[in-house]
């Protein structure tokens, strides 16, 4: 469900399984405001009451008792159901070259190519150490 911040309409993609239960205390990721989102009612459906006038005191409740805030959710996904604003591709920037991956490339095309260099220009003493290679060099046309 995207939902879009009162304050500063941010919007926001929120899996609906997680209204589910019932409204949310959200708080946007942009501007820290908090406010009440909830999965739309059908069209037709009584709107759900909430506590009647009669039933609350005049007065405010007391400092010690905490806020109504809905129970805590489990796992990564629900304990923070806001995602960052969503953007568009042309509204992102470009990422910049990962220079360490470029200079990692080019050194170990380097060192191919010096090993390729050495194999090559001392062929005769490494068919001499190691007998078997001679066959690659003959099969290469390089003995």
């Amino acid at each position: 469900m995207r939902i879009a911040c009162p304050s500063c309409a941010a919007e926001y993609e929120v899996p609906d399984a997680a209204l589910a239960a019932g409204p949310r205390m959200l708080r946007c990721a942009r501007c820290s405001h908090q406010f009440e989102a909830a999965l739309p009612s059908p069209p037709g459906a009584p709107a759900v009451p909430g506590p009647s006038p009669a039933a609350a005191p005049d007065q405010p409740p007391p400092e010690d008792s905490p806020p109504d805030r809905p129970p805590p959710s489990r796992g990564p996904r629900q304990s923070n159901p806001i995602d960052p604003p969503l953007q568009r591709l042309s509204d992102a920037p470009a990422s910049p070259p990962d220079r360490m991956a470029l200079a990692g490339w080019i050194m170990t095309v380097v060192v191919v190519g010096v090993g390729l260099y050495a194999g090559v220009t001392f062929r005769g003493e490494i068919m001499d150490a190691w007998p078997a290679s001679a066959r690659l060099y003959q099969a290469l046309g390089l003995s």
